[in-house]
């Protein structure tokens, strides 16, 4: 009534003034109009969003237009209910499993008001759950549907009592597996309780009691052998040596296996037996490194090392071993050298050699060095690798200003170790290479990633961390966001305390790919999330309020 009086006055009083301009009665049209939450009047194109009065006078029909505005809001209720039967009735539907209903009641399209819009947050006391964690092989049939796939499944049965029975499965499908496996062991090797002493292809079945799905494990065995340098010998008749004796002449190997390491070495011999009459060997010899010669003769053992290829020639008086007379032997030696080739690696943190399959997460005090195949002179080839582990940055936080008022300016420092050149990224691509970040007049939600590097150049290499976070603004009641939530610490190792002006109903965890891979509900104001299970990288968070308002965090998880 009120609305109506003042549009009549604001008429009367205009009245006079458009009379006046062109000296002729104006035709008045009068619009009283209620709607849900906005209204544009047609007349002047306009939005309108409150209750108001508006006067539009068109000149060229000679009209006043005078439009009396109600603008409803619609009614959200919520209910919370737990209720001790088996079942709850609310506004004409009843219900007999816990869960969260809405129930909306259309207003009339000609009426102007909104919808009402009634939720309920419903527990049934009595409702009975049975919880079955199963694992099978291939499929499962459960309640008469064959299941083929890992997940969760519930089936629902009211009971006669009218209670609600609720089944649920937990089901986790696994298939037969082949695993490949390739080993290099000095002596023999034990691989599921069976030892091996040679080298070769092997083969386990592995039966798994629980599901019923076999294991296939293949095994590509080879045991290394260590050559020892080449003996050259002679005796008269025969020869004892490494618990074997010889009679006749010949290349010789004899394998000896160390009880502590089991490491196998092949000590090759080439032995000559003399007859008893003088006479003159020449004899042709070829080895890797070295070539130990050893004679005995009436003066005693001789024991020459040659490290290079040579022609020697010696008397020997081998009259020790049954009238065998004086011998000459004259030696051609060819000394073959073992090729070396060196890897330089300079690493930040850590090192994989597939030669020899092991990871380095530090400089080794030694090279490393594995002796593999053979080169063309017949001696093995050794790789050598000559590595160094640098450690890369870490940033253990970026402290300063994340939360502002919309036009003030984020000042952002990072705490991180001694030595590191930042390089800071945000907005639209701009970047900055100071330690302490200045963002003048920050409006919205800016997202800054933080890069730190350590440089060594003197080894011609660099390390670098990568983190992030995001700075909130708040522009008011009506802003985009009136809530303050904290996350702490950012970065975290696992553990994330979560505080928040109003209390937490529901919080689910993005990581990059969009997957929700953690979900956690009822926080409260203050709170602590376990996440140590979760692998390290850049995670959003959702978070709902009690109020109903929505909100996004982002956090990164370092390990």
């Amino acid at each position: 009534m009120k609305k109506a009086l003042l549009s009549l006055l604001l008429v009367a009083a205009f009245m006079p003034f458009a009379m006046a301009q062109d000296n002729s009665q104006r035709t008045m049209n009068y619009t009283d109009i209620s709607a849900c939450e906005r209204y544009t009047w047609s007349v002047n194109n306009e939005t309108y969003t409150t209750d108001t009065v508006v006067t539009f006078v068109d000149e060229a029909a000679n009209i006043i237009h005078v439009l009396n505005l109600t603008i409803n809001n619609p009614y959200v209720g919520t209910q919370t209910i737990v209720s001790p039967n088996c079942t709850y009735t609310w506004r004409g539907t009843t219900y007999a499993i816990s869960g969260s209903y809405s129930d909306t009641v259309a207003a009339s399209a000609t009426s102007g008001l909104c919808d009402s819009i009634f939720n309920l947050a419903l527990t049934v006391s009595n409702t009975e759950t049975e919880v079955e964690n199963v694992s099978a092989c291939g499929s499962y049939v459960w309640h008469g549907d064959t299941l083929e796939a890992t997940g969760n499944y519930s089936d629902t049965t009211l009971l006669a009592s009218g209670c609600t029975h609720i089944d649920m499965l937990s089901l986790n499908i696994v298939s037969s597996l082949t695993v490949n496996e390739s080993h290099a062991q000095c002596g023999d090797y034990t691989w599921y309780g069976e030892t091996y002493t040679e080298s070769g292809l092997y083969t386990h079945i592995e039966s798994d009691t629980i599901v019923g799905c076999d294991t296939v494990h293949h095994l590509a065995l080879t045991i290394l052998v260590d050559t020892a340098r080449l003996t050259v010998d002679s005796a008269c008749y025969s020869r004892t040596w490494r618990g074997q004796t010889f009679t006749t002449s010949g290349d010789y190997i004899v394998l000896d296996t160390n009880a502590n390491t089991h490491c196998v070495t092949a000590h090759p011999l080439h032995l000559t037996i003399k007859t008893p009459r003088a006479n003159t060997l020449d004899t042709a010899l070829t080895g890797c490194n070295g070539i130990l010669f050893s004679v005995s003769s009436r003066s005693g053992s001789t024991n020459i090392t040659f490290r290079e290829s040579t022609i020697w020639d010696t008397l020997f008086f081998d009259h020790t071993w049954a009238r065998c007379y004086d011998s000459t032997i004259v030696l051609n030696l060819t000394v073959n050298k073992s090729q070396y080739d060196t890897t330089w690696v300079n690493s930040c943190d850590s090192f994989y050699w597939d030669l020899n399959q092991r990871t380095y997460h530090s400089t080794p005090a030694t090279e490393p060095r594995i002796a593999i195949g053979v080169d063309s002179n017949g001696c093995d080839s050794m790789h050598v690798l000559s590595l160094k582990i640098f450690k890369s940055p870490v940033i253990s936080a970026i402290n300063g200003e994340w939360h502002l008022n919309a036009g003030e300016t984020a000042v952002l420092y990072p705490t991180c170790t001694e030595g590191s050149t930042y390089k800071w990224t945000y907005g639209n691509n701009q970047s900055s290479t100071a330690d302490t970040l200045r963002i003048p007049n920050v409006t919205g939600n800016i997202d800054v990633s933080l890069e730190a590097t350590l440089r060594y150049p003197a080894n011609n290499i660099q390390c670098t961390d990568t983190s992030w976070i995001t700075i909130v603004t708040f522009v008011g009641i009506n802003g985009v966001e009136n809530t303050q939530v904290s996350l702490y610490p950012n970065p975290t190792v696992g553990q994330l305390n979560i505080q928040s002006q109003d209390a937490v109903r529901e919080v689910v965890i993005f990581n990059t790919l969009g997957q929700q891979v953690a979900v956690q509900q009822n926080l409260g104001t203050k709170s602590v999330m376990n996440l140590s299970n979760l692998s390290k990288g850049n995670y959003t968070m959702r978070l709902t309020l009690e109020n109903g308002q929505t909100l996004t965090r982002k956090f990164v998880i370092t390990k």
